[in-house]
């Protein structure tokens, strides 16, 4: 196996990811997410801080819902599993600037039909540190297609495919 001095970006996979009481009247968007994933550092030689890591839930590429996490430190070949359990109350999507007009009319057909399709993204602010040196990056990882089958009527919904998932995580930005 061989190994590397230049740090690898971490492995991030999405878990499981449900939607219970989703309820879409009068232009506005209830609904609890309930997201589980997990950061893997792949390094031998590099600990990773997690200085800021801020999440979205997109349905076509407008955030329905966006969370942050606290900072932490993941050791060398460390990994660390998370929950995110998110609310939403009364996102609308009139005078919103991040949702545009008719998407939640959108997102309440596609759920009375059986299924809507949603993607997360994530951005994190990290620090790799080293026995002798630091570098701090900007990642991106992206879980696309994410397809939320709903039981007719009831607002339940839970991620169709199930986990885990390795999502995409485009080279750090320096």
């Amino acid at each position: 196996m061989a190994t590397s001095l230049l740090p690898q970006p971490p492995k991030f996979r999405l878990n499981s990811l449900f939607v219970s009481k989703l309820n879409v009247s009068r232009g506005m968007l209830c609904a609890n997410f309930d997201v589980t994933f997990t950061i893997e550092n792949p390094n031998l030689v590099s600990w990773v801080h997690f200085n800021r890591l801020d999440g979205s839930i997109l349905y076509k590429d407008n955030a329905i819902l966006t969370y942050s996490l606290e900072p932490f430190l993941l050791g060398l070949k460390q990994q660390r599993t998370m929950s995110v359990k998110i609310l939403t109350t009364g996102l609308q999507d009139v005078g919103q600037p991040i949702v545009k007009e008719g998407v939640l009319d959108e997102i309440k057909r596609q759920g009375e039909d059986g299924a809507v399709d949603l993607s997360m993204e994530m951005f994190a602010w990290a620090t790799y540190k080293t026995g002798w040196s630091t570098r701090s990056v900007i990642m991106k990882p992206q879980c696309l297609d994410l397809r939320v089958g709903f039981l007719p009527k009831v607002g339940f919904g839970s991620w169709i495919s199930g986990g885990p998932m390795t999502c995409s995580v485009p080279m750090p930005i320096d």
